[in-house]
Protein backbone atom coordinates (compact mmCIF):
# COMPACT_ATOMS: atom_id res chain seq x y z
CA UNK A 1 0.00 0.00 0.00
CA UNK A 2 2.99 2.57 0.69
CA UNK A 3 4.15 2.05 -2.83
CA UNK A 4 1.00 3.58 -3.81
CA UNK A 5 1.63 6.82 -2.42
CA UNK A 6 4.73 9.30 -2.87
CA UNK A 7 5.54 9.22 0.90
CA UNK A 8 7.42 12.72 2.18
CA UNK A 9 9.16 12.97 5.57
CA UNK A 10 10.48 16.02 6.89
CA UNK A 11 10.44 18.25 4.25
CA UNK A 12 11.35 22.30 5.57
CA UNK A 13 11.64 23.83 2.01
CA UNK A 14 11.13 27.70 2.62
CA UNK A 15 8.37 28.06 5.26
CA UNK A 16 7.70 24.07 5.35
CA UNK A 17 7.99 23.24 9.53
CA UNK A 18 9.58 19.15 9.71
CA UNK A 19 6.07 18.59 6.88
CA UNK A 20 5.53 14.75 6.62
CA UNK A 21 2.62 13.62 4.69
CA UNK A 22 1.28 10.47 1.82
CA UNK A 23 -0.31 12.06 -1.28
CA UNK A 24 -1.80 9.05 -3.06
CA UNK A 25 -1.16 8.26 -6.79
CA UNK A 26 -3.60 8.08 -9.60
CA UNK A 27 -5.78 10.18 -8.10
CA UNK A 28 -6.45 13.93 -8.21
CA UNK A 29 -5.14 15.81 -5.09
CA UNK A 30 -5.64 19.39 -4.30
CA UNK A 31 -3.31 21.21 -2.28
CA UNK A 32 -5.31 23.96 -0.44
CA UNK A 33 -3.93 26.44 2.61
CA UNK A 34 -3.67 30.65 3.39
CA UNK A 35 -1.70 32.62 1.59
CA UNK A 36 1.91 31.64 2.87
CA UNK A 37 1.27 28.00 4.64
CA UNK A 38 3.67 26.61 2.38
CA UNK A 39 1.75 24.86 -0.66
CA UNK A 40 4.07 26.20 -3.53
CA UNK A 41 7.13 25.14 -1.07
CA UNK A 42 5.54 21.92 -0.96
CA UNK A 43 4.03 20.97 -4.53
CA UNK A 44 7.03 23.24 -6.42
CA UNK A 45 9.71 23.41 -4.93
CA UNK A 46 9.96 20.35 -2.99
CA UNK A 47 7.70 17.63 -4.82
CA UNK A 48 8.37 18.65 -8.65
CA UNK A 49 12.02 20.24 -8.01
CA UNK A 50 13.19 16.29 -6.91
CA UNK A 51 11.41 14.76 -9.81
CA UNK A 52 13.30 17.33 -12.46
CA UNK A 53 16.42 16.65 -10.60
CA UNK A 54 16.38 12.88 -10.67
CA UNK A 55 15.26 13.30 -14.61
CA UNK A 56 17.93 15.29 -15.29
CA UNK A 57 20.78 13.30 -13.28
CA UNK A 58 19.33 10.47 -15.80
CA UNK A 59 20.62 12.01 -18.65
CA UNK A 60 24.45 12.80 -20.31
CA UNK A 61 26.59 15.78 -18.97
CA UNK A 62 25.82 17.80 -21.96
CA UNK A 63 22.16 17.11 -21.89
CA UNK A 64 22.37 18.33 -18.80
CA UNK A 65 23.89 21.43 -19.25
CA UNK A 66 20.80 22.48 -21.16
CA UNK A 67 18.12 21.55 -19.01
CA UNK A 68 16.63 23.83 -16.38
CA UNK A 69 18.54 23.77 -13.08
CA UNK A 70 16.49 23.16 -10.30
CA UNK A 71 18.27 23.53 -5.75
CA UNK A 72 17.71 20.50 -3.73
CA UNK A 73 14.99 20.47 -1.77
CA UNK A 74 15.23 20.06 2.00
CA UNK A 75 13.17 17.26 2.85
CA UNK A 76 14.61 13.81 4.82
CA UNK A 77 13.33 11.56 2.51
CA UNK A 78 10.81 11.76 -0.58
CA UNK A 79 9.87 7.83 -2.16
CA UNK A 80 7.90 6.78 -4.82
CA UNK A 81 8.66 10.04 -6.48
CA UNK A 82 7.15 9.65 -10.02
CA UNK A 83 7.92 11.92 -12.93
CA UNK A 84 6.33 15.14 -13.03
CA UNK A 85 5.20 18.07 -15.23
CA UNK A 86 4.69 21.26 -14.27
CA UNK A 87 2.30 23.86 -15.46
CA UNK A 88 3.39 27.21 -13.84
CA UNK A 89 0.56 29.79 -13.01
CA UNK A 90 2.75 32.81 -15.00
CA UNK A 91 0.94 33.72 -18.38
CA UNK A 92 2.16 31.94 -21.17
CA UNK A 93 4.15 33.53 -23.56
CA UNK A 94 6.36 32.68 -26.10
CA UNK A 95 6.97 32.49 -29.96
CA UNK A 96 5.19 30.78 -32.95
CA UNK A 97 6.84 27.76 -32.29
CA UNK A 98 6.18 27.09 -28.33
CA UNK A 99 4.22 24.15 -28.01
CA UNK A 100 3.44 21.92 -24.96
CA UNK A 101 6.60 20.37 -24.80
CA UNK A 102 8.51 23.43 -24.66
CA UNK A 103 5.97 25.28 -21.81
CA UNK A 104 6.39 22.04 -19.59
CA UNK A 105 9.94 21.60 -20.09
CA UNK A 106 9.36 18.23 -21.52
CA UNK A 107 10.33 18.26 -25.04
CA UNK A 108 13.81 18.21 -24.34
CA UNK A 109 12.74 14.60 -22.80
CA UNK A 110 10.82 13.74 -25.79
CA UNK A 111 13.62 14.45 -28.39
CA UNK A 112 16.10 12.65 -26.45
CA UNK A 113 13.36 9.21 -26.61
CA UNK A 114 13.17 9.59 -29.80
CA UNK A 115 16.97 9.80 -30.08
CA UNK A 116 17.49 7.11 -28.45
CA UNK A 117 14.59 4.67 -29.48
CA UNK A 118 13.50 5.59 -32.67
CA UNK A 119 14.19 3.57 -35.48
CA UNK A 120 15.91 3.77 -38.18
CA UNK A 121 18.52 6.11 -36.05
CA UNK A 122 18.84 9.39 -37.87
CA UNK A 123 20.73 11.38 -34.95
CA UNK A 124 20.96 13.18 -32.00
CA UNK A 125 18.75 14.76 -30.07
CA UNK A 126 18.95 18.11 -31.76
CA UNK A 127 18.46 16.08 -35.21
CA UNK A 128 14.76 15.85 -33.68
CA UNK A 129 13.99 19.48 -33.28
CA UNK A 130 11.69 21.52 -35.09
CA UNK A 131 14.30 24.46 -34.93
CA UNK A 132 16.63 22.29 -36.54
CA UNK A 133 16.11 22.20 -40.53
CA UNK A 134 17.38 18.35 -40.07
CA UNK A 135 14.25 17.88 -37.66
CA UNK A 136 11.52 20.16 -38.89
CA UNK A 137 8.81 19.70 -41.38
CA UNK A 138 10.22 20.38 -44.60
CA UNK A 139 6.76 21.76 -45.51
CA UNK A 140 5.73 23.64 -42.22
CA UNK A 141 9.13 24.60 -40.97
CA UNK A 142 8.20 23.40 -37.86
CA UNK A 143 5.69 26.02 -37.06
CA UNK A 144 2.63 23.11 -37.38
CA UNK A 145 0.71 25.15 -39.84
CA UNK A 146 0.83 26.01 -43.23
CA UNK A 147 0.00 29.46 -45.10
CA UNK A 148 -1.19 29.30 -48.66
CA UNK A 149 -2.76 31.32 -51.05
CA UNK A 150 -5.99 30.58 -52.75
CA UNK A 151 -5.54 32.12 -56.09
CA UNK A 152 -9.21 32.00 -56.31
CA UNK A 153 -9.69 34.04 -54.32
CA UNK A 154 -6.79 36.04 -54.56
CA UNK A 155 -7.91 37.34 -58.23
CA UNK A 156 -11.48 38.39 -59.40
CA UNK A 157 -10.92 37.38 -63.06
CA UNK A 158 -14.76 39.28 -63.84
CA UNK A 159 -12.83 42.59 -63.32
CA UNK A 160 -9.36 44.12 -65.12
CA UNK A 161 -5.85 45.78 -62.85
CA UNK A 162 -8.06 48.75 -63.22
CA UNK A 163 -11.31 47.99 -61.91
CA UNK A 164 -9.58 45.85 -58.62
CA UNK A 165 -8.71 42.37 -60.06
CA UNK A 166 -6.43 41.84 -57.01
CA UNK A 167 -8.44 40.77 -53.92
CA UNK A 168 -5.75 42.45 -51.86
CA UNK A 169 -6.52 45.44 -48.71
CA UNK A 170 -2.87 46.94 -50.54
CA UNK A 171 -3.95 46.71 -54.00
CA UNK A 172 -6.92 49.07 -54.51
CA UNK A 173 -7.22 51.05 -57.95
CA UNK A 174 -5.17 54.00 -57.60
CA UNK A 175 -2.66 52.42 -54.96
CA UNK A 176 0.94 52.46 -55.22
CA UNK A 177 1.42 49.03 -54.84
CA UNK A 178 -1.13 48.29 -58.01
CA UNK A 179 0.71 50.64 -60.04
CA UNK A 180 3.82 48.07 -60.01
CA UNK A 181 1.37 46.32 -62.25
CA UNK A 182 -0.93 48.93 -64.15
CA UNK A 183 2.38 50.90 -65.20
CA UNK A 184 4.86 48.09 -65.79
CA UNK A 185 3.78 48.07 -69.56
CA UNK A 186 3.34 44.31 -69.34
CA UNK A 187 -0.50 43.90 -69.25
CA UNK A 188 -3.59 45.36 -71.09
CA UNK A 189 -4.70 46.90 -67.68
CA UNK A 190 -8.47 47.75 -69.05
CA UNK A 191 -8.98 44.09 -70.19
CA UNK A 192 -10.81 41.42 -67.70
CA UNK A 193 -8.50 38.77 -66.20
CA UNK A 194 -11.10 36.27 -67.73
CA UNK A 195 -9.83 37.18 -71.55
CA UNK A 196 -6.02 37.26 -70.71
CA UNK A 197 -3.97 34.43 -72.05
CA UNK A 198 -2.35 32.04 -70.13
CA UNK A 199 1.09 33.44 -69.99
CA UNK A 200 0.07 36.79 -69.44
CA UNK A 201 -1.73 35.62 -66.56
CA UNK A 202 0.95 33.43 -65.26
CA UNK A 203 3.37 36.37 -65.89
CA UNK A 204 1.21 38.59 -63.45
CA UNK A 205 1.35 35.60 -60.53
CA UNK A 206 4.90 34.16 -61.11
CA UNK A 207 7.02 37.15 -62.84
CA UNK A 208 10.49 36.65 -61.91
CA UNK A 209 11.94 39.80 -60.81
CA UNK A 210 12.95 42.30 -63.59
CA UNK A 211 12.81 45.68 -65.04
CA UNK A 212 10.44 46.22 -67.53
CA UNK A 213 11.23 46.89 -71.19
CA UNK A 214 8.79 49.74 -71.53
CA UNK A 215 7.21 50.60 -68.53
CA UNK A 216 4.66 54.00 -68.42
CA UNK A 217 6.45 57.44 -67.76
CA UNK A 218 5.25 57.21 -64.33
CA UNK A 219 7.27 53.96 -63.52
CA UNK A 220 10.03 55.04 -61.22
CA UNK A 221 13.65 54.35 -62.64
CA UNK A 222 14.78 52.17 -59.48
CA UNK A 223 11.93 49.77 -59.27
CA UNK A 224 11.63 46.42 -60.72
CA UNK A 225 8.82 44.23 -61.36
CA UNK A 226 7.72 41.17 -59.66
CA UNK A 227 4.71 38.53 -59.68
CA UNK A 228 2.38 38.49 -56.53
CA UNK A 229 3.11 35.08 -55.90
CA UNK A 230 5.92 34.88 -53.58
CA UNK A 231 8.64 32.43 -54.33
CA UNK A 232 7.67 29.58 -51.68
CA UNK A 233 4.26 29.76 -52.87
CA UNK A 234 5.06 29.05 -56.51
CA UNK A 235 3.61 25.46 -56.80
CA UNK A 236 0.07 26.54 -56.51
CA UNK A 237 -1.87 25.84 -59.38
CA UNK A 238 -3.61 28.62 -61.54
CA UNK A 239 -6.86 30.36 -60.88
CA UNK A 240 -9.68 28.97 -63.15
CA UNK A 241 -10.20 30.80 -66.04
CA UNK A 242 -13.61 31.21 -67.77
CA UNK A 243 -14.00 29.64 -71.28
CA UNK A 244 -13.87 32.99 -73.99
CA UNK A 245 -17.37 32.40 -75.79
CA UNK A 246 -17.58 31.09 -79.28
Amino acid sequence: MRTECILIDQASTHNLKQVSLAIPKRAITVVTGLSGSGKSSLVFSTLAAESQRMINRSYSSYIQQLLPKYEPAEVARIDNLPFSIVATQKQLSGNARSTVGTYTDIYTALRLLFSRMAQPFIGYSMTYSFNNPAGMCPTCQGLGTIRSLVLDRLLNVDLSLNQGAINFSTFQPGGWRLTRYTDSGYFDNNLPLWEWTSGDLSFLLYGKKQKPAHPSPNWHKTATYEGLVPPDHQDLHQPKRRQIPA
